[in-house]
């Protein structure tokens, strides 16, 4: 294991893709889950929310990055059902906001992914890189589209759509 702060391991790059691949999967086996009205409803929607500590109506996109998280033993913000809470300036697996530090670039499988809304002036939406592309990326999010197919999707991002990048896959 390599050290990226003093007293905080890192695991191998293998260990975090083993745990990228189990996020992945869980999220696959997701991909069926949609809302019940497109109102942030629904019996599985409901479920993810609740085991997070939410209230039935809430936007889920964090909840549902946070019961991959459970689902593979691995780590996730306090708060984790905003989508702001995964991308905090002071939290070292923050590693690249835009204009700020870090590069798009280093944005790899597995990686959480925010999307900046300016309305509502700061993140407002959560992802997981399952690929990337030339130009961008491939991603797997809950809580998106509308009406009754409101849901769980694969999604393809432009570079420019990523607003923030961290690491919990370790």
């Amino acid at each position: 294991m390599a050290r990226s702060q003093p007293g905080r391991l890192v695991p191998s790059l293998a260990v975090q893709q083993a745990n990228a691949a189990c996020l992945l999967d869980w999220q696959q086996a997701q991909a069926n889950l949609r809302e019940a009205t497109g109102h942030n409803d629904g019996a599985g929607v409901l479920a993810l929310v609740r085991a997070g500590g939410g209230r039935p109506g809430d936007e889920w996109c964090g909840f549902f990055q946070r019961a991959a998280q459970v689902h593979c033993q691995l780590p996730y913000p306090a708060g984790a059902g905003g989508s702001y809470n995964w991308f905090l300036v002071n939290n070292p697996r923050t590693f690249y906001l835009r204009g700020q530090r870090g590069s798009v670039g280093d944005i790899q499988p597995g990686h959480k992914v925010g999307f900046y809304n300016p309305a509502k002036g700061r993140i407002s939406h959560i992802g997981s890189v399952r690929a990337t592309t030339r130009n961008g990326f491939v991603t797997d999010e809950g809580n998106t589209g509308t009406g009754r197919n409101a849901g769980v999707h694969r999604l393809s991002r432009g570079k420019g759509e990523i607003y923030a990048g961290a690491n919990w896959l370790y």
